[in-house]
């Protein structure tokens, strides 16, 4: 199906977004990869939390561009996989009412 497709290539773009970030606030703001990583659970799930260190202005630029584009993600995913679970829920009920025509005959 191509629901299932593009939900693996976005749950691909999710997890390469997130190595990313987390090398990003390690390498621009001097964070652990521990508080980088943190810090892009708290941004992609829009729970938005205080910093845990506070941002430079390069850093915030940069988390700026991580918001948008990881919370863009997380909708896109939760998107595909509401479709995908729809085509399956029709596919399977459409094959089985078809089945059923077919054994009644």
């Amino acid at each position: 199906m191509k629901a299932f497709r593009n939900l693996r290539l976005i749950g691909a773009a999710l997890l390469l977004l997130a190595l990313i970030g987390t090398a990003g606030f390690h390498f621009i703001e001097g964070w652990t990869w521990f508080d980088g990583l943190y810090m892009i659970v708290t941004t992609f799930t829009t729970i938005g939390y205080q910093e845990i260190h506070p941002l430079s202005h390069a850093g915030r630029i940069f988390n700026l561009a991580l918001i948008v584009s990881g919370v863009s993600l997380v909708f896109l995913g939760i998107g595909s996989l509401t479709q995908a679970l729809l085509e399956f829920e029709l596919a399977s009920f459409f094959g089985k009412r078809k089945m059923e025509r077919e054994i009644s005959r």
